[in-house]
């Protein structure tokens, strides 16, 4: 009998609309908090089928510029890549500087500076263009429920019909847009067994002896 080969699956996160998902499902459900601090591989495998195989799970990010909030990022990525050093990938975006105006009727009409993440979408889906075209992976898995993901989806789809698509939409980022593009997509909101299952311990003590602790303001019991 021969053995039919597994599937390999590539997970490909957008890290700002995963993280502000979570922290939007926070304000009504305070419980969902412990979801902050968990294994991103862990997870992403909670979602394969019994005929495929974890090939990477694909980072995208930005450092923020608050340094608490870039603490706690930090943490959290280290302890990740330790844990998952050849299966994981982070890949670093950058803010810049951005000028805003306040129209709203009867607003002050003041410029005010604000901070606009860059590079990371683009990264994302240069990323899984590539990954299409040089055949590392049977089947891509997005993570997130940005449009700007409907035109690299769109390409992958017509020229590599060969490579399945499956979105995963963060809670509360379902895009009508892209469920269109890629009917094979699930709300994350709806699979709370799965995020519990990769819950972190509050301290992690890797195979080096390295220790990882949870930031305080992630715990429970922290509002």
């Amino acid at each position: 009998m021969s053995i039919i080969p597994h599937k390999r699956v590539n997970f490909y996160i957008d890290g700002f609309n995963f993280y502000y998902g979570l922290k939007r499902i926070t304000e009504h459900k305070p419980d969902w908090r412990k979801f902050y601090w968990i294994d991103i591989v862990v997870f992403c495998s909670a979602f394969l089928s019994s005929d495929e195989v974890l090939g990477k799970v694909k980072y995208f990010t930005s450092r923020p510029r608050n340094q608490d909030k870039m603490i706690r990022q930090n943490i959290l990525m280290r302890c990740n890549q330790k844990l998952n050093p050849i299966q994981l990938e982070i890949v670093y975006g950058r803010y810049a500087n951005k000028e805003l105006k306040c129209n709203a009727v009867g607003g002050c009409k003041k410029k005010y500076d604000d901070l606009e993440e860059k590079e990371t979408d683009v990264n994302l889906a240069i990323q899984m263009i590539i990954d299409s075209y040089e055949k590392v992976c049977d089947k891509m898995v997005l993570i997130s429920g940005d449009t700007d993901f409907v035109p690299p989806l769109k390409r992958i789809k017509s020229n590599h019909k060969n490579i399945e698509t499956m979105i995963l939409f963060p809670p509360g980022n379902r895009s009508t847009h892209l469920s269109q593009i890629c009917s094979n997509n699930l709300d994350l909101e709806k699979h709370k067994p799965k995020w519990n299952k990769a819950i972190l311990p509050n301290e992690v003590i890797c195979d080096d002896g390295t220790i990882f602790v949870i930031p305080d303001k992630w715990r429970l019991n922290n509002k």
